[in-house]
């Protein structure tokens, strides 16, 4: 009963639209804050859906980047996302379409560190997608350095 209510939570807390995984203003995804690393690192248990698992590593990865630059991570040092300009998003789909394409420049960023394998309360089936708990680490202060440099976001000595 207990593991039918949670699947029942679940799937009613993931019901919304579709979109494509690439596009930057996608948020079907979940972020959990770990700690912080070394050297400008987050760590984070991300829950990305998929129809495959072997997806759902490479969707976590891409929204790891994503939660830290549109939304913010709670109850880590990334509690506002690194991009704060309302249309931001808009603005600059280009430079986020060519950046979270497959293959793209946020894989420079972003690695899976735990060793590929998952653990079974980190698996669950949500309709007709999986949801996958994954834990990425991304190097917060390097990707930050990108979007100074594409003038997306200011830098922080910049002043107000």
């Amino acid at each position: 009963m207990k593991k039918f209510s949670i699947c029942l939570i679940v799937v009613l807390l993931s019901v919304s639209s579709v979109k494509a995984q690439s596009d930057p203003a996608n948020y079907n995804y979940e972020v959990q804050f770990l700690r912080t690393g070394l050297e400008g690192t987050e760590l984070f248990k991300v829950y990305a859906y998929c129809k495959k698992e072997r997806d759902c590593f490479e969707y976590a990865k891409m929204d790891a980047v994503k939660a830290i630059v549109f939304k913010g991570i709670p109850g880590s040092g990334m509690q506002r996302p690194m991009v704060t300009e309302v249309g931001a998003e808009d603005k600059y789909r280009d430079f986020f379409k060519e950046f979270f394409k497959e293959g793209g420049k946020y894989l420079n960023y972003v690695a899976i560190s735990n060793d590929g394998s998952i653990a079974e309360d980190d698996r669950l089936k949500v309709g007709k997608k999986l949801k996958i708990g994954v834990i990425v680490s991304v190097q917060k202060a390097n990707l930050r350095k990108e979007l100074e440099a594409a003038g997306i976001v200011k830098k922080l000595d910049a002043g107000f």
